[in-house]
C-alpha cells in the first residue's frame, strides 16, 4: 500500500511538473521570437578592364539566425548569429574545401540588450554589438549588401520628443579597452518632421585615433581627430520625392606624405529628385548630383578630401563598387546620374541607373573623366518569404582610370526570410 501511495504521489509530482513545464514553455514562447535570413549570391566579375583576363565566377552564402527575448516589459535581448562563406571552401590556406571545420566563419553579428525609459529618464538605451544606420547610411551604415556587413560595439541612447527624436551613440572600433591605442566613433543625430511630408535631420560625428605620432614636430599628438557635421532634408509630395544633403569635416589628420598633422577642411553635397510618371506601373524617372571634395596636393598641410567614414557606399556610387575603398575620394568625386524604375507586374520590378563620374581635383595633364557606369537590376518577389534579384553592370573607363576595355559585372541573388 505504501509503495502504491508513493508511486501515485510520484506520478502526481511528474504530472504537476509536466503541467508547470508546459506553462513555463508557453510563457517563454510568448517572450521568444526566432527569425532569420538565408541569402545566396552568385557573381561574375570582370572588373579589371582587361578583356583577356579569365574572370572569376563565385558564389557567396550568408546565413543569419535572430533570437529575440522580451525579458520584461521594458528589457529586450537580441542576438544575431551569422555565418558568411564562399562556396566550395572554408579556410583556403588548408585547401580542404568544405571538409575544413577550422575556418572562423561563424560569428555573432549582433548581441545587445535594450531598455526603454532607462532609470525613468525617458531615454531608451541599447548596449552591445549592434548595427547603426544614420539616415540613408551616407556616413554610417550596416552595409547590408556585403556578405558580412558591419556592426559596432557601442552604447546608444535615444529620446523621443513631441516632434522628432534624438539619438546619441559611442562605439569602440579597434584596439583593446584600457590602452592608448584604439579608434572611437561618437555621434549625435536629431530627426525632426517639418510637416507630414518632409523630414529634417541634423548630425554631428566625431571619430579619432588615439594612436600617437611617434616622432617629429607633432610627436605625441593623436594621428586623427575628425569632426563631421551637416544636415539632410528629404520628403515626398506626389508625384515628386527628393533628398538634399550637405556635410563638412574639420579637425586634424596625419599626412602620410609629410609625417605631419594637416588641418581637415572637406565637404560633401548631394541632391536627388524623382518624378512619378505613371502611378499604375510605378514608373519613376530620377536625377542625382553628388560632389565629394578632393585634394590636389597631399603635402600642403591641408586635408581636403572628404572621408565617407562608415557609409554604405554601395548604395550611392554605382553598384560595381569602384568608389568604396580607402583613397577612393583622394581627388574628389563628382557623380551626375539618371535613374528609371518601374513595375513590370505585381511581382517583378525593373531599375536602370546611369552614372557619369569625374575627379574634380585631378592633377593637371590628367583626364578628370573617370568613366560612365550603367546598372540594370531586376527583382522578382516569388512569395512573402523568397525574393530573387539579378543585376548586370558595365563601366566605360576614362583615359586615366582602369584600363582600355569595358568592365563588366553581374549577379543573381536569392533571399529567404523567415
Amino acid at each position: 500500500m505504501k509503495r502504491l501511495r508513493f508511486t501515485a504521489a510520484l506520478g502526481l509530482v511528474f504530472i504537476l511538473l509536466s503541467i508547470h513545464s508546459e506553462l513555463v514553455s508557453a510563457q517563454m514562447m510568448d517572450k521568444l521570437s526566432v527569425t532569420g535570413q538565408l541569402r545566396h549570391r552568385s557573381e561574375y566579375s570582370a572588373k579589371d578592364f582587361d578583356a583577356n583576363t579569365d574572370n572569376p565566377f563565385y558564389s557567396l552564402l550568408r546565413t543569419r539566425l535572430n533570437v529575440g527575448v522580451q525579458a520584461t516589459e521594458d528589457v529586450k535581448v537580441f542576438v544575431q548569429f551569422q555565418d558568411s562563406r564562399t562556396w566550395g571552401g572554408e579556410n583556403p590556406a588548408f585547401a580542404r574545401g568544405t571538409m575544413d571545420g577550422s575556418a572562423p566563419l561563424f560569428d555573432v553579428h549582433q548581441a545587445y540588450f535594450n531598455v526603454t525609459n532607462a532609470f525613468g529618464s525617458g531615454f531608451s538605451a541599447t548596449l552591445g554589438r549592434q548595427e547603426i544606420n544614420v539616415g540613408n547610411q551616407r556616413l554610417v551604415g550596416a552595409v547590408g549588401w556585403h556578405n558580412v556587413g558591419r556592426s559596432f560595439d557601442a552604447i546608444r541612447l535615444g529620446y523621443q520628443l513631441d516632434k522628432g527624436n534624438v539619438d546619441f551613440f559611442a562605439a569602440r572600433l579597434i584596439g583593446v579597452t584600457g590602452t592608448p591605442v584604439g579608434d572611437n566613433l561618437f555621434g549625435a543625430v536629431g530627426t525632426f518632421p517639418v510637416n507630414k511630408d518632409n523630414r529634417f535631420q541634423l548630425l554631428f560625428l566625431a571619430d579619432n585615433s588615439t594612436n600617437p605620432i611617434g616622432g617629429g614636430p607633432d610627436e605625441g599628438e593623436n594621428k586623427l581627430q575628425r569632426y563631421t557635421t551637416g544636415a539632410a532634408l528629404n520628403g515626398s509630395k506626389s508625384p515628386l520625392d527628393y533628398e538634399l544633403e550637405g556635410y563638412y569635416q574639420m579637425g586634424h589628420q596625419l599626412e602620410a606624405a609629410t609625417g605631419r598633422l594637416g588641418s581637415i577642411g572637406a565637404y560633401l553635397a548631394s541632391a536627388r529628385l524623382n518624378f512619378l510618371v505613371n502611378d499604375s506601373n510605378g514608373l519613376k524617372l530620377g536625377a542625382l548630383f553628388t560632389l565629394v571634395s578632393g585634394d590636389s596636393d597631399a603635402s600642403d598641410g591641408e586635408v581636403k578630401n572628404f572621408d565617407t567614414l562608415f557609409a554604405t557606399n554601395h548604395k550611392f556610387y554605382g553598384f560595381m563598387d569602384y568608389f568604396v575603398g580607402a583613397g577612393t575620394f583622394a581627388k574628389g568625386l563628382q557623380d551626375i546620374g539618371l535613374a528609371a524604375a518601374m513595375k513590370a507586374n505585381d511581382k517583378t520590378s525593373l531599375a536602370l541607373d546611369l552614372h557619369h563620374f569625374t575627379a574634380p581635383q585631378m592633377t593637371s595633364g590628367s583626364d578628370s573623366v573617370l568613366g560612365q557606369e550603367v546598372d540594370f537590376t531586376l527583382t522578382y518577389k516569388y512569395n512573402a518569404a523568397l525574393n530573387l534579384t539579378g543585376g548586370l553592370s558595365a563601366f566605360m573607363p576614362g583615359n586615366d582610370f582602369g584600363g582600355e576595355d569595358i568592365a563588366y559585372w553581374g549577379y543573381l541573388s536569392t533571399s529567404v526570410v523567415f
